[in-house]
């Protein structure tokens, strides 16, 4: 792929779970999936389907999604339909609200059937409302209303998945004012911290350790408080702090100052 397109020329695929609990790792499952492919803001393609999760789904669960038993007692397991989903999001960037948790439970139940994991460029719509909105509340059903989207009320995952599609383009037609464009840049500043994540950000502490083991100036562009910055500087130090990578530098006139890696967009030497 190349990062360095602009965001809506890739296949989108915007999806949600709904699931027997909130933790994949004490053996909650998955009990439906949603997922609507999108190229230029239009759906091309879109996935359904209840899964059967081989246990009960506890009644706190259903109070959320009315998904019960009986309704996933005749539905595929999750291991007869991986591979027809594993094609649908192969060569797509997966948006998701809340991805992290998406991905945990899709990476967990393919690992329980000895499937790879999904490695695939991924943006966190909730990460993205959050740093760009002021509000007291950030669920779908606040943003949706935020934007004046409608909300069914019903919380089940094709449903959601589209909430999601329509909130993506709400924010990224405020992030397009402001100059943030490209993949690259999605997956700096709303990316899952995943292999290709991680990737992505090694190249950035390469080229900058190197610059300072080599003494030169750079012009970097950031994106802060909402807005984009270019500045001549001297990097000092690379450093890590609770997971997080952060660049020490020296401005112009002589200040030191620091600044989180995922808010870099350009490094150029000069």
């Amino acid at each position: 792929m190349d990062f360095k397109k602009n965001i809506e020329e890739f296949d989108l695929v915007f999806l949600d779970l709904e699931t027997t609990g909130l933790d994949v790792l004490k053996g909650e499952a998955i009990c439906e999936i949603g997922a609507f492919k999108v190229k230029e803001r239009k759906v091309i393609d879109r996935f359904h389907t209840l899964i059967n999760p081989k246990k009960d789904i506890p009644y706190p669960a259903y109070l959320i999604h009315k998904i019960s038993k009986e309704e996933v007692k005749r539905a595929p397991f999750f291991e007869e339909i991986a591979k027809n989903l594993v094609d649908f999001l192969k060569n797509s960037v997966i948006c998701a609200y809340n991805v992290e948790f998406d991905l945990g439970f899709l990476n967990e139940e393919l690992k329980r059937i000895s499937y790879p994991t999904l490695e695939a460029p991924a943006i966190d719509i909730l990460k993205m409302a959050k740093k760009i909105l002021n509000l007291e509340r950030y669920n779908l059903r606040a943003i949706s209303s935020f934007f004046n989207l409608g909300f069914s009320g019903t919380h089940r995952a094709l449903e959601d998945a589209f909430l999601a599609f329509k909130v993506f383009f709400k924010l990224r037609d405020i992030l397009k004012g402001k100059g943030i464009g490209n993949l690259e840049d999605y997956l700096s500043l709303y990316g899952l911290n995943n292999k290709v994540f991680k990737d992505h950000q090694d190249k950035k502490i390469t080229l900058l350790k190197e610059a300072i083991l080599k003494g030169e100036n750079l012009l970097i562009k950031y994106f802060l408080f909402q807005k984009i910055y270019e500045e001549r500087i001297k990097p000092q130090e690379v450093f890590l702090e609770d997971e997080n990578w952060y660049l020490l530098y020296e401005n112009l006139n002589k200040e030191k100052l620091c600044i989180d890696l995922k808010n870099l967009l350009k490094i150029e030497i000069i």
